[in-house]
C-alpha cells in the first residue's frame, strides 16, 4: 500500500481528475485522500511527512494498492504526484536504496519511505537556483521531502512549493503560443501504455503530426517511444529538433559554444563593416517606414545580423541549430507580432524594452541549466533516450508507410486559428527569415498550405461537411463582418479531415491516437458578452474522425486556466480542451 502526495501546485479540479484516471491505470484500488488523518488509517506515516509541501486544497492524494508495474516504473510514469510514501519492515527494498530519488526515515523497527518521481524531480530542479548541480542535489531533495523539513535547503523548498511549474528544462527552450502541457500529454501517454501495438519491427513509435515546439517528442523519449514530429512550418521544426538535440548533448559543450558566440559578436560589433545584412520582411519593414524609423530598423537588422554571423561560426550543427533558435526565442519576445481584426490580416508590431542583446544573452544562460537538469535526470533514474527526428512536412500528407506508427500523439490549429485571429507564420516572419529557413515570399505561398490559414487555396467542398460545419458557414456569409471567415472554416475541416485519414492510415491495426482540440469556439459581440454563435467542435471532431474509420475509446473534457481580464470579453470563460482516444480497427 502506498501514498501518493499531489502537487501542490496542482489547482484546477480538472487535474485533479486526470490524476485519478490516471492511477486507476496502475493501481486496482485507489481511494481519495482529503485529511492527513485518513491516511493515518491505512499507513502509519509521521504526520509532518503527510502535511508538509501539501496542496491547500482537497485532495491532497490517494492511497493505493494493488499495482502490475514495480516502483520503478511507477515513479518514472506519474505525472501529478509530488512523493511516493510506503511502510517496509524490511530497511532495503530490491537495492532501491542506492537510487537518489528513494530515502528512508527510521521509525522503531520500520523503515518510512519515500519516493521521488521523475517529473517532480525535473520541475524542481528545473527552479532551484544554483549555478551547477549534479545527480546528490536529486538524493537532497527527496530527503527535504522524506524528513518534511526544509533546514538550510531554502533554494530547495522555494522549487518545492513554488507555483506554475509545468514546463520543465528544455521545455522553456522557445516562446510558443498554444503549447502542450508536459504532464497532460505524458499522463494520457503513460496510462494507456499498456493498450499501444508494436509496429511489425517491435518497435513503439509515437508520431506527431502537427509537432509545434516538440513536446511530444520531448516526453515520448523520457517514456521510452522512438517518435517522428512533422509540421509544415520550418520553424516549429527547427525548435522541435533542437529540443531533441538538447536532450544529448553535455552542459561543457553548451558553455563553450556560448562563450565563444558572445565573444565573436562582441569583436564584430566593434570592428564590422558588414554591408550584407539581414532585412525585416517587407510587412515588418513597412511599420518602421511609418513610424519614420528606419535608423532604428537598420540597427535591428544589423543587430541580428551579426548574432547570426557570430553562431553560424560554430562548428557542430546541432550545437549552431540550439543557439539559433536560443536566438530565435528573442527575437520573439523582443518583437511580438499580434493579429488583428476579423481576417484581414492586419497586425500590430510590438518592441519591447529589453534590448534584444541581454534577451539573448539570457536565453544562452538557461541553455546550461536546461542541459544540466536533463543530464541529471538522465543518469538519476538511468534513462537511455531513445530516438527521435523531425519531418518538414504535412499532416494532410505524410511520407510514412502504412501500417508503420504505434501511437499518435497531437494536438491540429484550433477553429479561432482559423477564423482570422491568427496567420501562425506571418507572427513567427522574423525568426523565419533572420534563421534563414524561408523568404519572405515563400512565408506567403506556406501560408496557404497551412491548415486552417486564411489564404487557403484547397478545395473546398461544403457539402461533405458536418452539419455544423454548414451551419456555421453560412452563419458567417450572412455576417458582412465575418464573411471573409466563411471559406477558410470550410477549408479547415476539409484539412483536418484529410488529416485524420492519414493519421488512420498509418497506424497499425489497434493503434491510438490521441487528439487534443478546443472543445468549442465562440462567436459573440465584441463590445459586450453576448453569445452570437457557438460552435461545438469536440462534436465535429467526433463526426470527422468516425468518417476516418476511428473507434472513440474515450473522450475526456479538461480545464485549463486561462482566464485573462484584459484580453477580449470571452476569455473570462473557463476554457476546455478536449482529449480524444482514438482507436483503430484491427
Amino acid at each position: 500500500m502506498l501514498f501518493l502526495k499531489l502537487r501542490n501546485d496542482i489547482t484546477l479540479p480538472g487535474d485533479v481528475a486526470l490524476a485519478e484516471r490516471e492511477l486507476n491505470a496502475f493501481f486496482q484500488k485507489v481511494i481519495s485522500i482529503n485529511e492527513k488523518d485518513e491516511v493515518l488509517k491505512h499507513i502509519n506515516l509521521p504526520e509532518d511527512c503527510i502535511a508538509a509541501n501539501t496542496r491547500s486544497s482537497y485532495p491532497i492524494g490517494f492511497v493505493v494498492e494493488n499495482s502490475e508495474d514495480n516502483l520503478y516504473q511507477i515513479v518514472t510514469k506519474l505525472n501529478f504526484i509530488q512523493e511516493i510514501w510506503s511502510i517496509s519492515s524490511n530497511k532495503k527494498i530490491s537495492g532501491l536504496e542506492k537510487n537518489s530519488w528513494y530515502c528512508t526515515r527510521q521509525i522503531q523497527d520500520k523503515s518510512v519511505i519515500c519516493l521521488l518521481p521523475l517529473l517532480a524531480a525535473a520541475e524542481f530542479l528545473s527552479f532551484i537556483k544554483e549555478p551547477g548541480f549534479s545527480e546528490i542535489d536529486i538524493r537532497e531533495i527527496t530527503g527535504v521531502l522524506c524528513s518534511g523539513k526544509a533546514g538550510e535547503h531554502k533554494n530547495i523548498q522555494e522549487a518545492i512549493t513554488r507555483k506554475m511549474t509545468s514546463t520543465p528544462h528544455v521545455h522553456n527552450l522557445h516562446k510558443y503560443k498554444a503549447k502542450f502541457f508536459p504532464r497532460l500529454i505524458r499522463s494520457f501517454l503513460a496510462s494507456k501504455h499498456a493498450d499501444i501495438p508494436e509496429t511489425a519491427t517491435g518497435q513503439r513509435i509515437l508520431l506527431d503530426p502537427f509537432v509545434g515546439s516538440g513536446t511530444a517528442l520531448v516526453e515520448a523519449a523520457f517514456l521510452g517511444y522512438e517518435s517522428i514530429g512533422i509540421d509544415i512550418d520550418p520553424l516549429s521544426c527547427s525548435i522541435s529538433q533542437a529540443k531533441i538535440n538538447l536532450l544529448d548533448i553535455s552542459p561543457e559543450i553548451i558553455k563553450k559554444s556560448v562563450y565563444k558566440v558572445v565573444t565573436e559578436k562582441e569583436f564584430h560589433l566593434d570592428t564590422s563593416r558588414q554591408t550584407d545584412c539581414y532585412q525585416f520582411p517587407p510587412w515588418i519593414a513597412k511599420k518602421f517606414e511609418r513610424w519614420n524609423s528606419l535608423n532604428e530598423q537598420a540597427a535591428y537588422e544589423k543587430e541580428i545580423t551579426l548574432w547570426i554571423s557570430s553562431i553560424n561560426r560554430i562548428e557542430e550543427p546541432a550545437v549552431r541549430q540550439i543557439l539559433a533558435v536560443s536566438l530565435s526565442d528573442a527575437i520573439s519576445r523582443k518583437f511580438n507580432i499580434r493579429m488583428l481584426g476579423t481576417g484581414s490580416g492586419r497586425f500590430a508590431l510590438e518592441i519591447g524594452n529589453t534590448s534584444l542583446s541581454s534577451l539573448v544573452k539570457s536565453n544562452f544562460k538557461g541553455l546550461s541549466h536546461q542541459t544540466l537538469v536533463v543530464n541529471t535526470l538522465k543518469k538519476a533514474y538511468g534513462i537511455e533516450l531513445p530516438i527521435s527526428k523531425v519531418i518538414h512536412g504535412s499532416a494532410t500528407k505524410m511520407l510514412l508507410l502504412d501500417k508503420s506508427i504505434s501511437v499518435i500523439l497531437t494536438s491540429p490549429p484550433y477553429l479561432p486559428a482559423s477564423s482570422g485571429r491568427e496567420n501562425y507564420l506571418i507572427g513567427k516572419s522574423i525568426s523565419i527569415t533572420a534563421l534563414g529557413l524561408m523568404t519572405a515570399n515563400e512565408i506567403r505561398e506556406a501560408e496557404k498550405q497551412s491548415i486552417g490559414s486564411m489564404y487557403s487555396e484547397g478545395g473546398l467542398d461544403q457539402f461533405q461537411m458536418p452539419d455544423d460545419v454548414k451551419k456555421l458557414h453560412n452563419w458567417l456569409k450572412a455576417d458582412p463582418l465575418r464573411e471573409v471567415k466563411a471559406e477558410p472554416i470550410i477549408a479547415y475541416y476539409n484539412d483536418l479531415s484529410k488529416a485524420l485519414n492519414e493519421s488512420q492510415r498509418v497506424l497499425v491495426p489497434e493503434g491510438l491516437a490521441i487528439y487534443v482540440i478546443g472543445k468549442e469556439s465562440v462567436f459573440y459581440k465584441f463590445d459586450t458578452r453576448e453569445v452570437l454563435h457557438r460552435v461545438h467542435c469536440d462534436d465535429i471532431f467526433q463526426e470527422l474522425a468516425e468518417r476516418a474509420g476511428f473507434a472513440i475509446e474515450e473522450k475526456v473534457d479538461v480545464e485549463l486556466d486561462k482566464k485573462n481580464s484584459n484580453a477580449r470579453p470571452r476569455s473570462l470563460d473557463s476554457y476546455y480542451e478536449t482529449v480524444f482516444i482514438l482507436r483503430k480497427p484491427g
